[in-house]
């Protein structure tokens, strides 16, 4: 019996509710590793990223001489170039936060030669050109995670000015271009924690306390069914930060510190309420690279991309791509049924059989 909105647990499986019912089971295979064309900027740690399309945007960090960046490149998933694009206004800097809404690309707050900033950026890929829109309205902070919630955008976590960790929550609404407060990601204030969006909500992973312990806990929001709150998800198998995670059908997390001076190149995979352990990152072991994923042309695939990043003594320019194929078993049998329909304050779901439920959309 559900009663009103509830959280949603990602999981291997998707199911949307046409007629007849389609079940759609996916299961990933064996993973690997391709190093691909290097990011043609200077090799640099703490870069942000946005996907538009089959394109990722990769710019700004601290470059290997010392020097706070504001150059731009978007890589080609269908032709495996890069191009660089416009530079933007903004000063350069770094720990800044990428995200995507429809087909803008967003870049918020981070760290300038003058201190820890608010800005919000806007990337019109259809111009090449940048435009600044309604900073957040509290103080500055970096290292933040953020990703696109269906009509929003959710920035949250990160570093304020003075050192001091966060955890609140924020939604941006780029049509009317304002900010709204939701309720604050529950647990210990953190920073360079990762996120993933598995298409049902938003989900905070990990990240470092004020005193760079490393933490494993995970927190999600749900968005098609918002109830305003977090709810506790599956935590890390083991503590991280400044690791880099993506992915909507296959959420993926790679790399990332338990120390200041213990880095890792595990990968790990959420399937359900599991982390499932993948192919160890070909690159070594790393901090503050940055990740995407894409769809490959398949609807029920993704590659994963990752790059850039620090082992601590080098900066690196690396680009590689993981491919985990994914195969398909579809179910046309009405393997469930909802009563009563229409429904008002109570909806009763009963199977025909032992199923493990990722995602309901009722349209």
């Amino acid at each position: 019996m559900l009663h009103g909105p509830q959280p949603i647990i990602p999981s291997d499986m998707r199911i949307a509710t046409f007629a007849p019912f389609l079940l759609i089971f996916f299961s990933v295979g064996a993973q690997t590793w391709t190093q691909l064309p290097d990011f043609p900027g200077i090799a640099r740690d703490d870069a942000a990223s946005f996907v538009i399309g089959d394109n990722i945007y990769v710019g700004t960090g601290m470059d290997a001489g010392f020097q706070l960046t504001n150059d731009w490149y978007r890589y080609s998933t269908t032709t495996d170039q890069w191009s660089a694009i416009a530079t933007p206004l903004f000063t350069p800097r770094q720990y800044c936060t990428g995200f995507t809404h429809t087909d803008t690309g967003y870049v918020f707050g981070g760290v300038d030669a003058n201190g820890v900033l608010n800005e919000l950026w806007a990337y019109h890929p259809e111009s090449d050109s940048w435009e600044q829109k309604t900073s957040m309205p509290s103080g500055g902070r970096f290292a933040c995670v953020a990703l696109e919630a269906w009509q929003s955008a959710i920035i949250a976590t990160g570093m304020l000015a003075g050192g001091s960790p966060t955890n609140e929550a924020w939604k941006y609404h780029p049509q009317t271009d304002d900010w709204e407060m939701i309720a604050p990601v529950p647990g210990t204030p953190r920073h360079r924690a990762a996120v993933f969006n598995d298409g049902s909500g938003v989900e905070v992973i990990g990240g470092a306390d004020s005193l760079f312990n490393a933490l494993n806990d995970a927190w999600y929001y749900p968005i098609w069914f918002e109830t305003g709150q977090w709810y506790s998800a599956s935590a890390l198998p083991a503590p991280r930060y400044s690791s880099d995670g993506s992915g909507g059908l296959a959420m993926t997390l790679a790399c990332g510190a338990s120390d200041p001076g213990t880095l890792h190149n595990d990968v790990w995979r959420r399937s359900g309420p599991d982390w499932i352990p993948m192919e160890p990152f070909s690159g070594g072991p790393r901090r503050g690279g940055v990740a995407a994923s894409t769809p490959t042309g398949q609807a029920w695939s993704e590659s994963f991309y990752y790059g850039t990043g620090s082992d601590n003594a080098v900066r690196f320019n690396d680009w590689w791509m993981l491919e985990y194929p994914v195969g398909i078993q579809e179910d046309q049998r009405a393997t469930f049924t909802l009563s009563p329909v229409p429904a008002d304050a109570e909806l009763h779901l009963s199977m025909m059989r032992a199923t493990t439920i990722a995602a309901m959309l009722i349209a």
